[in-house]
């Protein structure tokens, strides 16, 4: 419902009360006049393309995710990157709500008031204020509303109002590495009040909706709040934490959730909520990321690999390559006129991990090797190794059946190919690289 709507609503009806003469309207509204509340949100901001899909069927084939332009994945890439160095500093609300307890107030009771810089990074981008906010990678997610909180006094010619309480509400999701757990942090700032809104509270919940049956999404003790105006403008966050057991489908117990955001005007013993905001996440217990036995993440986004640099000499034959699959296939080895590799997020085509067929990484090795020995005979004596891209810890390798040429090699020198692994193996490792989870490479200038 458009704010424009409720506030003519209330004009006729104050027209209306000011018609009436005053004695009539005390006889007439004194046994039935009452103070009531109502909510309205903001038409969300416009979402270009086609929105993500959180039905089950669809996130367990790694379909219906955000079709997105190399500006769209580049500002996510910014951004993750900000993220995570906050994330190395201990700066995210995440860490601050923690430090300060459950109340979310931080020691010597004084309220953390401002926004922490991470919120700053959603704030930033009208994307946050979308339906389904803007998911950056597996461990952040943003999502944003503004709402208008009306004072209404009612009679018997209706109802019009008499304060109103307008914010706009910024939430940042935050996975948890080594922990079935998820956080949301809510600050709500550009609050505007007019005329009376004395009795007034607002509460802010977000409820979690479980996909699979089991584990159940636990909410944690402490989660929302409910305050009158008057504390909200004082201290403007709400918190919350989720948790589940290590349980899911096998072999990764994995478990998909749903999340919807509500706030509720309350005058007296009357309420008025509105249901804002769609977002999910996934669970898992996965055995092969080095280090971390669990976590929850974000799903409903296709992660970026950028670790790898033109400019690092340590990676540079094993960068040029990747970008020569990418963007000059014809220069690359096997030669096939009608090379079109994948991975690149101009492509649009993400690369998918490979964890469990060992079958089809043994034949990508055993065709790239052939195709190296092919045009660099030797290789092996001369300390170089075959370097391939797509990976072979991917389903686009060179192993992919039925076979095909859409894939590049090179024989770098063995050291170059064993860093370039390696910033794979961090990667998979650092945003949670599942076994068919999608992902963009994209090599850095």
């Amino acid at each position: 419902m458009k704010r424009s709507l409720a506030t003519a609503a209330g004009a006729i009806g104050l027209c209306l009360a000011l018609a009436v003469p005053a004695g009539a309207a005390n006889a007439s509204s004194e046994p039935t006049s009452y103070t009531d509340v109502t909510i309205v949100g903001e038409d969300p901001a416009q979402a270009p393309g086609t929105a993500p899909s959180f039905r089950l069927d669809d996130r367990r084939a790694q379909k219906g995710l955000p079709k997105e332009s190399p500006q769209d994945v580049q500002e996510r890439m910014d951004a993750a990157v900000t993220l995570h160095a906050l994330e190395r500093e201990g700066r995210t609300a995440r860490t601050l709500a923690q430090q300060g307890g459950r109340s979310g107030e931080a020691e010597g009771g004084v309220g953390i008031r401002r926004a922490t810089p991470d919120i700053n990074v959603c704030m930033g981008n009208d994307k946050t204020y979308r339906t389904y906010g803007w998911t950056i990678d597996h461990f952040f997610h943003c999502q944003g509303t503004t709402q208008t909180l009306y004072k209404q006094r009612c009679w018997i010619f209706g109802c019009y109002p008499v304060g109103s309480f307008t914010f706009r509400a910024t939430t940042i999701g935050q996975g948890y590495d080594n922990q079935r757990r998820i956080y949301y942090g809510t600050l709500l700032d550009k609050i505007e009040v007019k005329g009376d809104v004395s009795g007034l509270r607002l509460r802010h919940g977000i409820s979690c909706d479980n996909l699979t049956g089991s584990p159940h999404c636990n909410a944690e003790t402490g989660n929302g709040r409910t305050d009158t105006l008057a504390e909200w403008q004082r201290f403007n966050a709400s918190y919350h934490w989720f948790n589940t057991a290590h349980e899911g489908a096998s072999p990764d117990k994995r478990a998909y959730y749903n999340i919807t955001q509500s706030f509720t005007g309350i005058q007296g013993s009357r309420t008025k909520s509105l249901t804002t905001g769609r977002g999910g996440f996934r669970c898992d217990s996965a055995t092969y990321i080095p280090g971390r036995s669990s976590a929850c993440v974000f799903d409903v986004v296709i992660p970026v690999m950028s670790s790898i640099s033109i400019r690092d000499r340590e990676v540079r034959q094993t960068a040029g390559n990747i970008r020569d699959a990418q963007f000059r296939p014809r220069r690359t080895m096997p030669v096939y006129a009608a090379k079109d590799v994948p991975g690149a997020p101009s492509s649009g085509e993400p690369l998918t991990r490979n964890y469990y067929d060992q079958a089809t990484q043994d034949r990508s090795r055993t065709r790239v090797r052939a195709a190296c020995e092919r045009y660099w005979p030797g290789y092996a004596q001369r300390g170089l190794q075959c370097d391939e891209y797509p990976f072979a810890s991917t389903y686009q390798s060179a192993g992919a059946n039925p076979a095909h040429l859409n894939y590049a090699v090179k024989a770098i020198p063995a050291e170059d190919n064993r860093k370039g692994g390696e910033k794979i193996a961090e990667f998979y490792k650092l945003d949670r690289i599942l076994d068919s989870d999608p992902f963009y490479v994209h090599i850095r200038s």
